[in-house]
């Protein structure tokens, strides 16, 4: 943002906040300024795609504090390889809607370790969390996700791998959940140049942010149907997992006001000429005459292709593919452990709700009809365990205003839930002591948690107004806007 810019916000949001008040009341003046700024902030989408991405990732570096240690990684490509593997076999059925150019990496998958300095790997902090950044799966890099794996770091004791997947639209899905995928394998089988031993699965658990989330429980489903071994639970903040858009809080103007998520994430949101965008647009058009030749019939919705092409990330065709859109997966059972974190005033909020309750009661919440008519024969109906957060008056991924209560509150909890998951005993016999101590405050089922929190930590049942979404008609159904 420019100076000039910062000159106009600043003066005017002060004033707005103390003649006006701020947009939501519980907002504090140094709160209200930084999501203005976050929201006023589309220089962006203005400029060309690569240079949008490597001014990010120059923005957002963030310096390790003197007790935090940063060590650089790149994966041996054998790991890509295996992963390819397992993807060209589970995503069979949908290669008709894929850019094949994903299993073509031009560059190497980079990584970062981090953990305090203390950490002589023993038994204590020998668990570790796999990290997906967020950033609309365009944006953004390991650098910026050190607001979250500092903290995860030092709060669980744990040590933390973040990863730089490819980004769209130069590389769009599966790219991203191949390199997530060949993390994984990475941290579960290492070659003997890791420098570390094999990590036990469920000493690990993953987590990520917006898109990063949508990382988190995408590869979930995957080594879930791939019948590859699961983490030990996951994580997601603000998760994006719905990719149609098609929730009522997506598109609600008051939400607008003060939720920082653009709603507009297609090519048209990109102004600026340059050659990665034109590329994107011959790959796009390519993509588009190959799934009018071959007509393949996939999981979809009529709506899919009455818009034009919604997102960077994938194809209209592909916006139900289970590991695209979490969301909307034929069952969301037999995963592990997962915390859900959502703000009361995001654009995501219904999303995360609907996830976590289809996680919780797969036979209850067979939505949408068109993507769960075969679950009668799905071999994954057991309930998954979930705690469902929704944060008071926070917008998408208030977790970076680290300097709010609130962040630090749901960060706190984050970190709790790393040490109770990654206990290995008999069946996870402190994840249920955790689920129990909730229960007692909101009286629900043994493998689902849902509240509200408010900006000291209190917690309460959820508003009935959380669960409106339950009831959409149009899930899963592109809107057209």
């Amino acid at each position: 943002m420019s100076f000039s810019s910062l000159v106009t916000i600043i003066p005017s949001t002060v004033l707005k906040h103390y003649i006006e008040g701020p947009p939501i009341k519980s907002w504090d003046l140094k709160f209200h300024l930084a999501v203005k700024l976050l929201k006023s902030d589309g220089r962006l989408w203005k400029l060309p795609i690569v240079q949008a991405q490597k001014e990010l990732i120059e923005f957002t570096k963030i310096k390790a504090p003197s007790n935090i240690i940063i060590q650089k990684v790149i994966l041996d490509e054998r790991y890509r390889r295996k992963s390819i593997i397992h993807l060209e076999k589970g995503l069979k059925q949908y290669e008709d809607v894929l850019d094949e150019k994903w299993k073509e990496p031009s560059d190497e998958l980079h990584g970062e370790w981090v953990y305090i300095k203390e950490d002589n790997r023993n038994n204590e902090t020998d668990k570790v969390v796999l990290y997906m950044h967020g950033g609309t799966y365009y944006l953004c890099s390991t650098e910026y996700s050190r607001i979250f794996t500092f903290k995860f770091a030092e709060y669980a004791k744990a040590r933390v791998f973040a990863i730089d997947y490819r980004l769209s639209p130069q590389s769009q899905f599966p790219a991203s959940l191949c390199d997530a995928v060949a993390a994984y394998l990475y941290l579960i089988n290492p070659g003997s140049d890791a420098g570390f031993e094999p990590i036990n699965p469920k000493r690990i658990v993953f987590a990520g942010e917006s898109a990063g989330g949508g990382l988190t429980f995408a590869t979930l489903l995957f080594l879930r149907d791939a019948g590859l071994p699961l983490p030990g639970g996951a994580i997601g903040l603000s998760p994006w997992v719905d990719l149609t858009q098609s929730m009522p809080s997506f598109w609600d103007t008051e939400i607008d006001k003060v939720d920082h998520f653009p709603k507009s994430l297609g090519l048209h949101k990109i102004v600026s000429s340059s050659p990665a965008k034109e590329e994107y647009i011959a790959n796009a058009k390519f993509l588009a005459d190959k799934i009018a030749q071959k007509k393949p019939t996939i999981v979809g919705h009529p709506s899919f292709t009455e818009v034009p092409r919604l997102q960077f990330y994938c194809a209209n065709e592909a916006l139900a593919v289970p590991y695209i859109s979490p969301m909307l997966a034929e069952s969301l059972g037999n995963l592990p452990p997962i915390l859900c974190q959502v703000g009361g005033q995001e654009k995501l909020h219904d999303e995360a709700i609907l996830f976590s309750h289809k996680a919780a009661s797969p036979h209850e919440y067979q939505l949408p009809s068109y993507a769960t008519k075969n679950f009668e024969n799905s071999p994954f109906k057991n309930p998954t365990k979930v705690i469902l957060e929704v944060y008071d008056d926070m917008p998408h991924v208030w977790h970076i205003f680290s300097f709010s209560k609130p962040s630090q509150i749901a960060l706190e909890r984050c970190c709790d839930f790393i040490k109770r998951v990654t206990f290995v005993g008999d069946d996870n016999a402190s994840m249920i002591d955790l689920l129990q101590e909730e229960v007692i405050s909101h009286t629900q089922s043994h493998s689902f948690v849902a509240m509200r929190i408010n900006k000291n930590g209190e917690t309460r049942g959820l508003n009935e107004t959380d669960r409106d979404c339950l009831k959409w008609n149009k899930i899963g159904v592109v809107p057209k806007v």
